[in-house]
């Protein structure tokens, strides 16, 4: 090989070296989730961890690990409105709607934008998902949900009751906070 092959070949790898020291992390957020006062009423201590991440194509992939919550059971799971997770979680509003749907299911193309699969739970009481939502985002703008609240229903989402899906009591909340 020419000297010349060897430099442009040397020169190619430290370029996609530094090109690959200053890529991005993707963007990523929490949400702790904690109980609220209407837990203790279902005799229920829902804790956990709630990971969304920015992915390149527009989704955010929505990974939670929720302990504390009915064994063998579905739990309704919604991003909602109004930050306040204080007394039973009521004050977190309805679910986030930035364009005004009605209630639906969350494969359906119209629908609440916080609007989740039901958390499923084993038989020791932890809730794990993993859901790819294409109707939020953790950058800013109308469907931002950065300083949005979290929720975990004690019952499931029947996806059909209007406007939020008889999921009964919210007995888990946390704010979703950029990581």
């Amino acid at each position: 090989m020419s000297k010349k092959v060897i430099f442009s070949l040397s020169l190619l790898a430290l370029l996609t070296a530094c090109q690959s020291m200053t890529a991005k992390p993707p963007l990523t957020a929490m949400a702790e989730m904690k109980p609220t006062t209407a837990a203790a009423g279902a005799q229920l201590a829902p804790t956990g961890m709630v990971k969304f991440t920015q992915l390149g194509n527009g989704k955010v992939l929505i990974e939670a690990s929720i302990s504390g919550l009915k064994p063998n059971a579905e739990h309704g799971f919604h991003v909602h409105a109004v930050a306040d997770c204080s007394g039973d979680g009521l004050k977190t509003g309805a679910h986030f709607n930035p364009d005004n749907h009605a209630h639906n299911h969350p494969a359906q193309t119209n629908r609440h934008a916080g609007a989740l699969f039901n958390l499923k739970t084993n038989a020791q009481g932890v809730g794990v998902l993993r859901q790819e939502a294409d109707t939020i985002t953790l950058t800013d703008g109308k469907y931002s949900i950065i300083g949005q609240p979290l929720i975990t229903h004690r019952d499931p989402d029947d996806y059909v009751s209007q406007p939020l899906g008889n999921a009964g009591p919210r007995i888990s909340c946390g704010i979703i906070t950029k990581a």
